[in-house]
């Protein structure tokens, strides 16, 4: 078999798939449904629904071609059919009477192949392929079952796949038919390589050498789709050829991706799926994860080791090359017959990439609204009596969704369920606790809440006051805000202007490690360990993250706060991430560069050995002279319990009986004896909010002077004087510094908040401590303050939830206290986009 090239641009105008498989108890009817599970990571359940070929097929083309306004007579129909006579009669039967360019070939290569002929001709191609087995046996799939694991072949504990029944179609075109018919690319394959199997290293050499012709194994794939067959001898041929190809100096610079590990082997469906899988991860601009990896085979461990290749668990972000050039994935298949390397490349306009994924979040919101007590009651029990299995959660959902649009109700009942069945327990806990909410309205207890996250306030406000909370930075994890940027596209544009290299701002690398072989709960820890005690890193990465968690508020939700707040680092966030300075993404680099939190006063604490007359550091080695510890106490208390001359400071109150004192280890410990009380050490060896960080004070002045932008509307109260800060240049910067070197008052900062009347805090960072202090603070200020009224605390992440189950039950408290905010992405939404109006 002679090696052959494709190397005209096939351009990718539209995709879709439909398998009769279960998530959620519901079968996967769309794109969007698949693709969520793909992200998600989940192997999928075997359905026992009846399965139509037929209709099926029709459905899933349908909505490709309709969006990009064509009839079935208008494009070319090829058929990707492995020796299914049944489907090829079918399809024949159905197909051959509306189009006479109907073409039916045994694998992806040989329809690309013909693809790149027939587009030529301006006329579009739109692949087709179906697996109608319960039991595939073509020498890909070799066992069946219903438990399989969420991992690949190439996995060192590898059983089987699972398999499953499902049509995916494929719509491309020349470049030329895009500009004229104005179509939505999502993505660009660029080059196909196609051979036998003896021709393997040539193949996948002459695609790579399309990406860099001076490097056949570049570092510039940002991922590659694998075919992972479980037959063990394609299997361990692919392998080998890859691991031989990405053997480059520069190591875990491509991630490992198959969506086999969710989707299963699945005969020639599998090739189409695979080049659905690249096109997706690079229009929507994320590497996918393959959730149960372990590590690969051992035998083969030092190949992989010195390979470019590393595997997530779970789909992580992918921002631009810092070079410019536009990123790009490789696709590798094998079969029976032959093999194939494709190199796609991405669209790189800079827009919105929409996509249906909080559409099809696991999670529904139902939103009830009425004008009085009676009403929502009623409309309670109508639900209860109309809601029964056969009823479709999502379309329901969308229902009262849009009677919510529609009218403008007094109060609003929001409830979370993934299922009618979970619905129907919520409706039922609904009944008694809105009784009881405005039964116990007089008694300060309005509100009512599930575990689930469904809530209910007998005191909304619409015209509630809202403050930004930025969270401080000693809160930074291992893969926060993984999920943030397929949650809220709209927000990547903007995001990845804030700085040259956006991603190393938010610190990727170190938030999504990168690595061969899956990590263990303790290496974790000792990243996050790693990653706390470098103040520099978790300092550019909250600022970075904040205004990730603002840009989602204010372009995604339509939401501009009147007041906001910073905790501790949190005050740079929250400048940061209002857009107090022209350009925010300078003060990331001065982060990552400075001396101060560096050296001075974190890492090796330079200036308090300095100031203590302790030795300088010995060949990079020295001891730990400065740790932070969490303790129950009051101010007072605590005070009296540091004695003369012992170098303990109290660093943070944050409620009126918890506080962070930090300083030398030995003399903190004796305090804490003293006082009787536990102590949690926070692990962060850093001196900001003591007095020995005065220290500095005129270098931080230097390092938060930033030209100002147009004045914002948002009123910014300083915890270093309790007033709002003018947004001027050395307003700001004396209002940092002074916030650094001096203890932080949070009851204060939050009652001042209070005084203004702010009733909605939402908390912009990673965790939730800052919410849990701001209840508890105003419980305390609401028995001192009879007028102040009822309020709502928000977070926006915690760690070990999934962050859109935190973001769902954020909009029921947001949505039921009043607020008007665009949440359209959680009941509409699409992969499928129709053609740009001209």
């Amino acid at each position: 078999m002679a090696l052959q090239l494709i190397d005209s641009p096939l351009k990718v105008i539209g995709f879709n798939a439909v398998f009769n498989s279960l998530s959620n108890g519901q079968a996967l009817c769309d794109i969007d449904q698949v693709e969520t599970c793909l992200y998600g990571g989940e192997a999928l359940q075997r359905s026992e629904l009846e399965f139509n070929v037929l209709q099926s097929v029709q459905n899933c083309a349908n909505l490709v071609l309709e969006a990009n306004h064509l009839e079935i007579n208008q494009v070319a129909v090829i058929v990707i059919n492995n020796d299914d006579d049944l489907i090829k009669e079918q399809l024949k039967e159905s197909y051959s009477e509306e189009n006479q360019n109907l073409y039916f070939v045994k694998h992806l290569s040989d329809a690309l192949i013909l693809t790149e002929q027939i587009i030529g001709h301006d006329l579009p191609v739109l692949m087709l392929s179906v697996s109608d087995s319960g039991i595939i046996n073509n020498g890909c799939a070799d066992k069946n079952t219903t438990d399989a694991k969420a991992t690949i072949s190439f996995a060192s504990d590898f059983d089987s796949y699972d398999s499953h029944q499902g049509v995916a179609c494929l719509l491309l075109s020349s470049p030329s038919f895009v500009d004229e018919n104005n179509s939505v690319v999502y993505a660009s394959v660029d080059k196909v390589s196609t051979g036998s199997h003896e021709q393997i290293d040539q193949v996948i050499n002459a695609a790579l050498k399309n990406i860099d012709s001076n490097l056949v194994n570049s570092k510039l794939v940002n991922t590659l789709e694998v075919s992972a067959c479980s037959n063990k001898e394609l299997n361990l041929l692919e392998q080998k050829a890859l691991l031989k190809a990405y053997s480059i100096e520069e190591k875990l610079t491509t991630s490992i991706s198959c969506h086999k590990s969710v989707l299963g082997e699945n005969a020639c469906l599998s090739e189409i799926m695979g080049l659905i899988h690249s096109v997706i991860a690079l229009h929507q601009r994320y590497r996918p994860g393959i959730k149960d990896w372990f590590s690969p085979k051992q035998s083969l461990l030092k190949q992989w080791q010195d390979s470019a290749f590393y595997v997530f668990k779970q789909a992580s972000p992918s921002f631009p090359n810092t070079s410019g050039q536009v990123r790009c994935n490789t696709l590798s298949v094998i079969t029976q017959d032959d093999v194939s390397h494709l190199v796609l490349t991405e669209v790189n306009d800079g827009l919105i990439h929409q996509n249906g994924f909080n559409r099809c979040a696991k999670q529904s919101l139902f939103i009830i609204g009425a004008n009085d007590e009676q009403g929502l009651l009623e409309k309670i029990h109508l639900l209860i009596e109309k809601v029964s299995e056969d009823i479709n959660s999502k379309t329901l959902a969308l229902a009262l969704y849009e009677d919510h649009q529609q009218s403008d109700f007094t109060y609003k009942l929001v409830l979370i369920a993934e299922s009618i069945e979970a619905l129907n327990k919520e409706l039922s806990l609904s009944l008694i606790g809105v009784k009881n909410a405005f039964l116990n309205a007089q008694n300060n207890q309005s509100d009512w809440k599930t575990p689930k996250g469904s809530y209910f306030t007998r005191h909304p406000n619409k015209h509630a006051k809202t403050a930004f909370l930025y969270p401080g930075i000693g809160a930074t994890y291992i893969g926060l805000g993984r999920d943030l940027f397929h949650l809220f596209p709209e927000i990547y544009p903007s995001v990845i202007k804030l700085a040259d290299n956006i991603g190393d701002s938010l610190k990727d690398e170190l938030l999504n490690p990168r690595t061969v072989v899956s990590l263990d709960f303790e290496t974790l820890k000792q990243r996050e360990l790693t990653l706390r005690y470098s103040l520099a890193n978790i300092a550019e990465c909250g600022v970075g993250y904040a205004c990730v968690f603002t840009n989602i508020f204010e372009q995604v939700f339509k939401l501009k706060a009147d007041f906001a707040s910073g905790y501790s680092m949190g005050e740079i966030s929250m400048f940061a991430a209002l857009g107090c300075w022209q350009n925010p993404g300078l003060m990331s680099a001065r982060l990552a560069n400075s001396e101060t939190f560096n050296h001075q006063l974190s890492g090796e604490l330079r200036a308090i050995r300095k100031l203590w007359n302790l030795p300088d550091i010995n060949n990079g080695e020295f001891e730990a002279i400065w740790e932070t510890y969490s303790i129950k106490g009051t101010f007072e208390q605590v005070k009296a319990a540091i004695r003369e001359g012992e170098r303990v400071y109290i660093t943070i109150i944050n409620t009126s009986d918890s506080l962070v004192i930090g300083g030398l280890p030995e003399d903190c410990l004796k305090v804490i004896k003293r006082l009787g009380v536990r102590a949690m050490p926070l692990n962060m060896a850093n001196a900001i909010h003591s007095e020995p960080a005065y220290q500095e004070y005129q270098r931080m002045l230097t390092l938060y002077s930033l030209p100002v932008s147009d004045r914002i509307e948002t009123k910014m109260i300083s915890s270093s004087c309790y007033l709002p800060i003018p947004q001027l240049e050395k307003a700001i910067a004396v209002s940092i510094s002074k916030c650094l070197c001096e203890p932080v008052d949070f009851p204060r900062l939050i009652n001042t908040l209070a005084d203004k009347h702010t009733q909605v805090f939402i908390e912009m960072g990673a965790g939730r401590s800052l919410s849990s202090w701001t209840d508890k603070i105003l419980k305390i200020y609401s028995y001192e303050n009879k007028s102040l009224q009822n309020h709502i605390s928000v977070p926006v992440n915690a760690k070990g939830t999934d962050d859109q189950l935190t973001y769902t039950r954020a909009i029921a408290k947001l949505v039921s206290f009043g607020l008007d905010i665009n949440i359209d992405s959680f009941f509409k939404g699409s992969l499928i986009q129709s053609v740009l109006q001209k």
